[in-house]
């Protein structure tokens, strides 16, 4: 939708509303952005545990960065893929491309990707970035992290579907269908989304825009809640009965 497309509807009053019932295939748990903070993500899955036990749950990416153990982030993830009796899903987010482009190419993306926390993840990983290239610290990396966690990491999807509900890191574009391959917008945001309801009847579950608490908008709940810096880490308990919030 251009910018000449939203005026005009705001003009003649037609601005789109989103009208959709929110129909899920069944009950699902999406978590937000846990950016390096274990200490948060464990007290959140008891209270997942004791509130919806053997319920799916879906992580919304960014686990690396800014906080202070990426590193055991990303292996309770894996290990909970792998062991859970429940559906464990983690997809993939923004931060964790950079942390996967700084490996491919480390000259060219390390510096951006230390300047929004690569440097913690470096860090969880018992390395320093003082008086080092990037190439350097790619090649340390390569040594301090499992082979096995990178491949994991390397493989997460970009989004998933409970019926009418759509989990990404970053919601898409909502004038675009959802495409499954590693789209931009779901992975990096798009600015219509704050101001666009979707008109193909999809619910976005999402994180990536952070604020103060989760809310609820137009088919959207967002449930980014800066755990790195606030210390909350929100979840969503997502149901054809509505929508709760738990936070540590």
């Amino acid at each position: 939708m251009t910018l000449w497309t939203r005026l005009y509807d705001k003009l003649t009053g037609r601005e789109a509303t989103f009208q959709s019932v929110l129909a899920p295939d069944s009950p699902f748990v999406a978590i937000g952005d846990i950016h390096g903070r274990l200490d948060l993500l464990e007290p959140l899955l008891a209270k997942i545990q004791q509130n919806a036990p053997d319920l799916p749950l879906i992580f919304l990416g960014d686990y690396v960065d800014r906080g202070p153990d990426s590193a055991g982030v990303l292996a309770r993830l894996k290990s909970l893929e792998e062991t859970s009796k429940q559906q464990v899903v983690s997809l993939l987010g923004n931060h964790d491309v950079m942390m996967l482009s700084f490996l491919d190419t480390p000259e060219q993306e390390g510096p951006r990707w230390l300047r929004y926390g690569g440097e913690q993840t470096l860090e969880s990983f018992g390395l320093s970035t003082a008086n080092q290239s990037m190439t350097t610290l790619r090649d340390q990396l390569l040594e301090n992290i499992d082979p096995a966690l990178l491949e994991w990491l390397r493989a997460r999807p970009v989004v998933w579907q409970s019926g009418n509900v759509i989990a990404s890191h970053a919601g898409g574009n909502p004038n675009r269908p959802i495409e499954p391959h590693r789209g931009h917008s779901l992975l990096w945001g798009h600015a219509d989304i704050h101001t666009t309801p979707r008109t193909d009847g999809l619910w976005m579950v999402h994180g990536h825009f952070a604020g103060d608490e989760a809310y609820v908008k137009d088919g959207r709940i967002c449930i980014d809640t800066r755990a790195h810096s606030s210390g909350v880490l929100t979840a969503a308990i997502i149901s054809q009965e509505g929508i709760e919030f738990l936070s540590t």
